[in-house]
């Protein structure tokens, strides 16, 4: 499992920089800069929303890598020993990043 450390807060799942949702996924299969992965997981906050409280608040967290060419993408999983998920107040899963993503 990866630690994780999330700054988006305008994702439902985020709570105190960490994830309920239990697991995540990284997009950009073609990806070169960290600027090209978003996190596929992420689901806005709507303005009614509160914080997720279904899933467990959890920093160590399963992630699913479709970022072919980082060097922390082992056959789909990420091999990181801690990441992050960048974005602030990102309304759509393209305004987020892995701010751990490593071209290899």
């Amino acid at each position: 499992m990866t630690i994780l450390d999330c700054t988006v807060t305008g994702c439902v799942y985020n709570a105190d920089r960490c994830c309920c949702k239990g697991d995540i996924k990284v997009e950009g299969h073609s990806a070169k800069t960290m600027g090209e992965t978003c996190c596929g997981s992420f689901r806005e906050r709507g303005e009614k929303s509160g914080k997720n409280t279904v899933g467990k608040i959890s920093r160590e967290i399963e992630v699913a890598c479709e970022a072919c060419n980082c060097k922390f993408n082992e056959d789909g999983r990420c091999s990181a020993n801690h990441i992050g998920i960048a974005g602030g107040e990102a309304c759509t899963c393209a305004e987020t990043e892995c701010a751990s993503f490593c071209c290899g």
